[in-house]
């Protein structure tokens, strides 16, 4: 009974040998890029010359099915031959399937919305150097051998319209350009993106490529006031353009979700923003107190702690400890201070900053150390 070395090589001969029979290249070129670290499957399994090969063959939308070839080197009905050197097409198609793998696939009913032409210049910037130029066709061939879903866009065209989240490849595209826009936060970064490009690091650096990848299960993370924030961007007020130009922060990935009023105000914090757009959040998260009864009243960021020992006034030693945390615009501080001496023990929580004190209220009935804050205006239902 054969060894399942000697089926992997049978097998591994076979596909190179297709390979070479389809594009002309040499049987040992073949090979070579076969056997090549970077053509195992950073993120998946290798990818097989037969495979690509039957794509061109029967694909539903870019196979020749017994025809005249449908895709070619520049595209969807492209006249353009394809162009194969010999010795790295193998390569850089296995680069450019990879690339596409650390994507999320989106639903089988989806409609694709990102064009191949884009798609294939965020390749060569996401796979140089290995990689410096990739085709439209070739983008459009890994994609259909990936199993992605592809359409065709409105109107006649050499490109095609791939099955990748839209805001992930604009992530994508945003970080490896270089431009003046770049992500500041992380939420539409696809799965496989950091471990594709340690793995291309490595193999720069002649590296052992190790370790395989296995795509994270998706975590639907519960996000009530973001999910409710965003439907207000349909409005025509100050809640509504307050909305609306948060959620254009979030797809810009300018900051992050915010999933409760204290991550609002505390994106708030880290944003460039006007006093008359500060005022529009107080009145939304006032807004959201009075929609729903149940949500928790406001802590903001701790940012400075401090205790020292007190002689006391006369029954003993303690301590005095005080705690300061970001008023909700940012421009002063909450202070809570606690004194811990024998017959002198009093605990006290007030903001400094006089708009704070004016727009937010300290939640009645709470202990000093589990204080939190409501907008003046959720109290008494005004704007």
């Amino acid at each position: 009974m054969p060894s399942n070395n000697h089926t992997q090589n049978r097998e591994l001969q076979q596909e190179a040998r297709a390979w070479s029979d389809r594009t002309g290249t040499k049987y040992t070129a073949a090979l070579r890029q076969l056997n090549s670290p970077l053509a195992q499957g950073l993120l998946g399994d290798r990818v097989s010359p037969r495979q690509l090969i039957a794509v061109l063959d029967e694909h539903e939308l870019i196979g020749a099915r017994g025809g005249d070839p449908v895709l070619g080197e520049n595209g969807f009905r492209s006249e353009s031959p394809w162009r194969f050197n010999g010795e790295t097409d193998l390569i850089e198609l296995a680069l450019i399937t990879d690339m596409l793998r650390m994507f999320t696939p989106i639903p089988g009913d989806a409609t694709p919305e990102v064009g191949s032409y884009a798609l294939k210049h965020t390749a060569e910037w996401f796979l140089s150097p290995h990689c410096s130029y990739v085709s439209n066709g070739r983008l459009i061939w890994a994609a259909a051998a990936l199993g992605l879903p592809i359409a065709t866009p409105d109107g006649a065209g050499p490109n095609l319209l791939i099955g990748v989240p839209e805001r992930e490849h604009d992530y994508v595209r945003r970080m490896v350009n270089r431009g003046p826009r770049r992500p500041r936060v992380h939420h539409y970064r696809p799965a496989g993106y950091e471990h594709l490009q340690a793995a291309l690091a490595q193999a720069a650096a002649g590296q052992p490529i190790t370790g395989g990848w296995v795509r994270p299960a998706v975590v639907e993370d519960a996000t009530p006031f973001h999910d409710w924030l965003v439907l207000q961007a349909r409005r025509d007020d100050a809640v509504g353009d307050f909305a609306s130009d948060y959620a254009a922060g979030v797809r810009d990935s300018d900051h992050h979700v915010a999933r409760t009023p204290e991550e609002l105000l505390a994106i708030l914090y880290e944003v460039s923003l006007s006093p008359a757009a500060y005022d529009s959040a107080v009145i939304t998260i006032a807004e959201w107190m009075r929609t729903v009864p149940s949500s928790v009243p406001i802590r903001t960021e701790r940012i400075g702690r401090n205790a020292h020992d007190h002689n006391g006034w006369g029954a003993g030693a303690g301590t005095v400890e005080r705690y300061e945390y970001r008023c909700p615009c940012g421009d002063g501080t909450i202070i809570e201070e606690h004194d811990n001496i024998p017959g002198f023990r009093e605990h006290d929580v007030w903001i400094t900053c006089d708009k704070c004190r004016e727009e937010w209220r300290f939640v009645p009935g709470r202990p000093i150390r589990q204080w939190g804050l409501e907008p003046a205006a959720a109290l008494d239902g005004t704007h």
